[in-house]
């Protein structure tokens, strides 16, 4: 029979991480509601909002965006969102 104090492991099973800074950080960002009428104004606005909050990467910008379109633009742009 097999000794149960030879399964146990012998050091952490998870490395410790809490003197490493955050990979990642999470903020909310309040977007101003998307104007049909005039979209160049409301990109402008969204631009200032990423640029306050210190938004850099291209990724995470395009899926703030996304998340704000109402779907029915959402809908219009979808062959340049890449939605099936």
């Amino acid at each position: 029979m097999t000794d149960p104090s030879n399964l146990a492991p012998s050091g952490p099973l998870l490395p410790d991480v809490s003197s490493r800074p955050p990979d990642v950080a999470v903020i909310q960002l309040r977007l101003p509601t998307f104007v049909r009428k005039n979209p160049h104004v409301w990109f402008a606005q969204v631009e200032a909002v990423f640029d306050l909050h210190r938004v850099t990467s291209e990724t995470t910008r395009f899926r703030h965006l996304l998340c704000n379109l109402p779907p029915e633009v959402a809908d219009e742009v979808a062959d340049v969102i890449g939605a099936p």
